[in-house]
C-alpha cells in the first residue's frame, strides 16, 4: 500500500509559484531595463553577430570622434589661410604703390604688420597643439620674435623645415592629412618679407625710394604674387580635404545608425509586449500565491473525514 503525506500536497504548488516569480522577475528587468537579457549567454547563438557589431561600433565612434576633431580644425585652417593670404595681398598692393609714389614712406610699417600676421596665423593652436607645426605639434612653427630678428637671422632659424604632417584615419582604409606646415605655406613670403627688412635695416625705406630701394621693391612685388598664390592653394587644398571629412562623417554616421538598428533588433525587447507578459506574470502569481496559501493549510486527516 503506497503511503500518502499531507507534506506533499503544497509542493506542486510551491514550483507553480517560483515560476511565476521567475517570470514577473524576468519580465520586470526586462520593462526597466528594455534589453532581452542582461548578459551574452541570454542571446543564444546571436551572442556571437552582437558582439562584432559592438566593435564595429566602437570603432565607429572612434572614427566619427576623429572627423569632428578634424572639422573643427580644417575649419580654423581655413580662416587663418584666409587671413595670410589677405595679409599678403594687402602688402603686396602697399608696395606697389610706394613704387608708383615713388616713396619710401609705411613701408615698414607695412613689413611690420604682414610679418606679425603671418606669424600669428601660422602659431594658431587648438587645445595646446599648433595647428601647422605637423607630428612636432609642441612647439611654434614660427618662433621668431620680431621683424629685426627675421632679418638678422637665417630664414631656416626664424621659420624652421616642416616636420611631416599629421596624418588621421577618418574611415577604414582611409587616411587624411591633419594639416600643411607652416614652412611650406609662408616660406616665400616671409622669405620676400626678410629681404625687404635686410635692406631697411641697412638703408631705411623713408623718403624718396633710392634706385636700389624701388629695384629690390619690384623683385619682391612678382616674389608676392607667387606667394599670395601658394597661400590660396593652400586653402583650397584644406578646403578639398575638409570636403572629404565631412562626407566619411557623413557616412560613418549613416553606418553607426544602421549597426543602432541592427543591436536594438537583438537586444531590445518590445516594450507593450513585455507590458502584457508582466501583467500575465503578476496574475500567475498572485494565482499561484493563493493556491499555494490554502493547500498549505491543508490536511490529509481533514480529508479523510
Amino acid at each position: 500500500m503506497t503511503r500518502v503525506s499531507s507534506a506533499q500536497i503544497p509542493m506542486a504548488s510551491l514550483a507553480h509559484l517560483s515560476k511565476a516569480q521567475q517570470e514577473v522577475v524576468e519580465a520586470a528587468r526586462q520593462s526597466s531595463a528594455q534589453t532581452k537579457a542582461n548578459d551574452l549567454k541570454g542571446y543564444g547563438r546571436e551572442a556571437q553577430t552582437l558582439v562584432s557589431a559592438q566593435r564595429l561600433v566602437a570603432r565607429t565612434q572612434g572614427f566619427i570622434v576623429t572627423g569632428r576633431e578634424l572639422q573643427t580644425r580644417m575649419q580654423i585652417q581655413d580662416v587663418a589661410l584666409g587671413r595670410a593670404g589677405e595679409i599678403v595681398g594687402k602688402l603686396k598692393e602697399d608696395l606697389f604703390q610706394n613704387v608708383g609714389l615713388e616713396s619710401g614712406e609705411g613701408v615698414r610699417s607695412s613689413l611690420e604688420e604682414a610679418f606679425a600676421v603671418l606669424k600669428d596665423t601660422m602659431n594658431t593652436n587648438l587645445g595646446g597643439r599648433y595647428l601647422f607645426g605637423g607630428v612636432a605639434n609642441d612647439t611654434a612653427p614660427v618662433p621668431v620674435a620680431t621683424l629685426t630678428d627675421l632679418a638678422a637671422n637665417p630664414l631656416a632659424t626664424s621659420l624652421p623645415p616642416g616636420a611631416d604632417p599629421q596624418v588621421m584615419r577618418v574611415e577604414e582604409g582611409r587616411t587624411v592629412s591633419a594639416g600643411l606646415n607652416a614652412e611650406d605655406v609662408i616660406s616665400v613670403a616671409m622669405g620676400a618679407i626678410k629681404r625687404l627688412a635686410e635692406i631697411d635695416e641697412a638703408t631705411p625705406f623713408s623718403g624718396p625710394l633710392t634706385p636700389a630701394q624701388k629695384q629690390a621693391i619690384q623683385d619682391e612685388l612678382g616674389t608676392l604674387s607667387a606667394a599670395f598664390d601658394g597661400i590660396l592653394g593652400a586653402q583650397a587644398e584644406n578646403g578639398r580635404l575638409l570636403k572629404e571629412v565631412d562626407n566619411a562623417s557623413t557616412r560613418q554616421t549613416s553606418q553607426m545608425e544602421a549597426l543602432d538598428g541592427a543591436i536594438g533588433g537583438i537586444v531590445n525587447v518590445d516594450l507593450a509586449e513585455v507590458a502584457v507578459r508582466l501583467n500575465q506574470a503578476q496574475f500567475s502569481y498572485q494565482a499561484s500565491a493563493g493556491v499555494f496559501n490554502v493547500l498549505r493549510t491543508m490536511n490529509l486527516l481533514d480529508a479523510l473525514k
